[in-house]
């Protein structure tokens, strides 16, 4: 009798000691898990305020400006849908400096240009330079089969009826605008490019 109660002793220590070590180890797991969740709130919490601060900073450099199509002011925001099938906005591309083309395919000097541009985008497209290629006074049909022949792969928006062309005050195809990360308008071309440094050129008055 006396072994018989000495194993069930050791088995219920066993089966208690086994227990313990679970419940140490889910204890663990689990602060382990909380302590994840709250640094995600951290670093979530953190990008929020860097955002906030950002835009905040932006505004206040802005402030005053007047909305227009001249040098110095705020670019006017405007809604297409791209060749795509997508609906872009100029203002969501606040924070990015922006190359802002308007051409059409029948445009002679603006396919001369395009091979500086497609170019322009490979070596900046990371570095935060967005080329928004308005066509123009144009149809989706024809822009998406000259985007495909040039292999061009940046934005191209669709603006038949040339409102938007009209809105920037755009005489002559090709006209291109800088805009700097903040809206601001920094220059105007009007005319084509005759080669990448020439674009580079005006894009040095980005921040």
């Amino acid at each position: 009798m006396s072994k018989k109660r000495n194993t069930s002793t050791k088995s219920n220590k066993s089966g208690k000691s086994i227990t313990s070590n679970k419940l140490l180890w889910i204890s663990v797991i689990g602060a382990v898990i909380l302590i994840l969740i709250v640094t995600a709130a951290v670093v979530e919490s953190s990008s929020r305020s860097a955002g906030t601060a950002a835009n905040e900073a932006g505004n206040q450099t802005t402030a005053g400006l007047k909305t227009g199509n001249k040098i110095g002011e705020l670019a006017p925001d405007f809604t297409l849908t791209t060749i795509d099938g997508k609906t872009m906005n100029l203002y969501d591309y606040r924070g990015k400096n922006i190359i802002l083309n308007f051409w059409a395919t029948w445009c002679g000097p603006c396919t001369y240009e395009v091979p500086f541009l497609r170019q322009i985008d490979e070596t900046w497209a990371k570095a935060g330079v967005a080329i928004i290629a308005v066509n123009t006074q144009d149809n989706v049909e024809n822009a998406a089969i000259y985007a495909k022949r040039h292999n061009l792969n940046f934005v191209i928006p669709v603006d038949p009826r040339g409102g938007v062309a009209t809105m920037f005050n755009v005489h002559g195809l090709p006209t291109t605008f800088f805009i700097d990360s903040d809206g601001v308008i920094k220059s105007v071309k009007v005319g084509p490019f005759i080669n990448t440094g020439e674009i580079e050129e005006r894009m040095s008055q980005f921040k």
